[in-house]
């Protein structure tokens, strides 16, 4: 840094920024080239493999689908041809799930409830309570963007 001084003991007036300036552009440089370089490196991760854990087939699943309309669908077959009030979805589900759950093979069968991300939560709500009512123990909430 070079300071002019004035007769002894006096204030400094002048500071040279040329090497920090410098410093800063070396800098800068240093990451315009390796920035483009974070993008291009990748993990490599080999997922743990189960030991001792079994793949269930032929699993039975009950799958209710709301859509953002309100039209309900247990196991692929729509409930009613037009969207069913929010406040009769409890009734529908439940007259529906207990017709799927009279066969052995789905008494202890998990709910999904798939919804779309614009359903009204009344509908879910609805299909949660009537599931909880019958007895359904496993459930779980799929969001999906667009049904």
């Amino acid at each position: 840094m070079a300071f002019s001084s004035n007769d002894g003991g006096g204030d400094f007036s002048e500071i040279n920024i040329t090497p920090l300036t410098d410093v800063f552009l070396i800098l800068f440089l240093i990451m315009i080239v390796i920035a483009p370089l974070i993008n291009q490196t990748a993990l490599k991760i080999d997922p743990p493999k189960a030991q001792y854990g079994k793949a269930v087939k032929n699993a039975k699943v009950i799958n209710l689908e709301i859509d953002s309309e309100g039209m309900i669908a247990i196991n692929n077959k729509k409930l009613d041809t037009e969207p069913i009030a929010a406040n009769e979805v409890g009734e529908r589900v439940a007259e529906r799930l207990q017709e799927i759950m009279a066969d052995p093979d789905y008494k202890e069968a998990p709910l999904n409830i798939v919804a779309d991300a614009e359903t009204r939560q009344k509908y879910v709500v609805g299909a949660m309570d009537a599931a909880a009512g019958l007895g359904i123990a496993k459930m779980s909430i799929v969001t999906v963007s667009g049904l």
